[in-house]
Formats: C-alpha cells, structure tokens, sequence
C-alpha cells in the first residue's frame, strides 16, 4: 500500500491531529497573560552648527543613532517614564518591555512598548519617547548653545496597540504553523502505525481503494 493511499484511507486522522494541534494552542494562548504592543518611529536629526557641515549632520546623526537605540534599554530613561506615568514597576522590568532598533544606513529609529493592556502600551510609548527625547537633548546639550548637537523627532507617532502572540508572531502565521504541526504529527503516526502493523492497515482498506 503506496503511502499516499494510506494518509486516504486514514484522513480523519489527519483531520484530528490538526484540531487537537489547534485546540491545544488556543488552550495555551488563553491562560498565557496578554501582552500589547504600540510601535513609533524617531529620527535623530542635526539642528545645531553640525548640520552646517556638508554631510556633517547626516553622518553624524547616523552615527548616533544605533547609540541611541542601545539607550533606550537604559534605567535612566526607564525611571523617567515611571516617574511620569506613576508606574509600580521596576525600571529593569519596564526596560526589558522596550525595544528599539534603528534602521540600517538611517538616522531613523524603530521604538516599540509592551504593556499588559493595549491603552498602557499606548500610553507607555508616548510618555517613554518624551522621556527618551529628553534624556537624549540633555547627553547633546552644548555649554553656551541654545541647540543641542543631535534631537530626537518623532516620525511616526505610537499607534494603535495590537496584541502579541508567542514572542510577536503574527497570530494567521502561528495557528497555520501549529496546523501544520499537527498534520505532520498525524501523518507520522498513520506511517508509523502501518509500519508496525501493516495487516491491520490492509484489512480496513475499503476495497473500492484496493488495486
């Protein structure tokens, strides 16, 4: 009996092995505490005698920005945003909540809060920029410049929060790769079960399938 005509005649386990994949995975996400995200995105800009230079501000601006965005784990941005917001967390914890990457060959920085409700992450990112600017102008500021040498400025503003799945993923690509989990699993069972019993597999064959 050819593999294929075997996974025919034990469909339904395939069938099964996909909805106790996915009724298993709803249990987890379930019980698993709720996590959003808001994403904003800021641009280090150049508003002092740096960006008179030809090239100078870009250059500089870029070569600051992947500083920036190891900063923005720092406990010195974290304790404001908590002072800010009234939070009664750590500022490791919070710090361990944010995360910001900047764009490779840009100035541009991609700074995303998580927060254990979707109007908290919101409000997390948009306190935690203001914050993260500040601490910004303050390591820029120039003794006797009105200007510091590098800005943050917001892009984009935090958007709507959306809830994370399993570390981030997105939820259609999880269920689709816990289905097809759950299909392989069952299609390994069915030939593992025909390998060792093989009569068994041949005498509940219908016979409009036998050859």
């Amino acid at each position: 009996m050819t593999y294929l005509r075997l996974l025919r005649i034990r469909w339904r386990w395939l069938v099964w092995g996909v909805l106790l994949a996915l009724a298993v995975a709803t249990v987890v996400l379930i019980l698993q505490p709720p996590m959003y995200q808001s994403k904003a995105t800021v641009l280090v800009r150049t508003p002092g005698d740096v960006s008179r230079v030809v090239d100078g501000g870009d250059t500089y601006a870029r070569s600051r920005a992947a500083t920036y965005a190891q900063l923005a784990k720092s406990s010195t941005v974290a304790e404001r945003v908590i002072a800010d917001l009234h939070l009664d967390i750590a500022p490791a914890t919070l710090s361990s909540r944010i995360n910001a990457e900047n764009v490779p060959g840009t100035a541009l920085i991609t700074v995303t809060a998580s927060a254990p409700s979707a109007g908290q992450a919101q409000q997390t990112a948009t306190m935690f920029l203001s914050g993260y600017g500040a601490t910004v102008r303050m390591l820029e500021s120039v003794p006797g410049s009105l200007v510091p040498r590098a800005e943050l400025v917001v892009v984009d503003p935090p958007g709507m929060p959306s809830r994370m799945v399993a570390s981030g993923v997105p939820l259609p690509l999880l269920l689709f790769g816990v289905a097809l989990t759950g299909l392989v699993a069952a299609a390994t069972i069915v030939a593992v079960r025909s390998a060792l019993h093989p009569y068994a597999e041949t005498e509940t064959e219908p016979s409009g399938v036998k050859g």
